[in-house]
């Protein structure tokens, strides 16, 4: 999964060496935390989210047939505490669609 995402990633971003994914278990949902250059943010969110909302489709996608639950949320480098020396903000800023109800039904198998 970790390596289907950062295949696409490292493809439409403009600095490919910055892409890091991390992935981590979380109440048996596997969450995918994308980390980009600044200026690749906006490229992989997309206008409207559409971009961000079709790499989570087919991460959701190849979740199903690995019968596995996925998340994908995306945090930007230039507002990581170790990125920021004088930044007030000392947390992170993640990016995240919010979910309905009918999206979160469990499609493992």
């Amino acid at each position: 999964m970790k390596d289907i995402l950062t295949f696409i990633l490292k493809n439409i971003t403009t600095h490919p060496e910055d892409v890091k994914v991390e992935e981590k278990i979380e109440n048996g949902v596997k969450v995918l935390t994308i980390k980009t250059n600044p200026e690749d943010t906006g490229r992989v969110i997309g206008k409207e989210g559409k971009i961000i909302k079709a790499i989570r489709a087919i991460m959701r996608v190849a979740a199903i047939q690995r019968a596995e639950r996925v998340r994908v949320s995306i945090i930007s480098e230039s507002d990581s505490p170790e990125n920021s020396q004088n930044s007030q903000n000392s947390t992170p800023t993640e990016v995240e669609e919010s979910l309905s109800d009918e999206d979160e039904i469990d499609l493992s198998i």
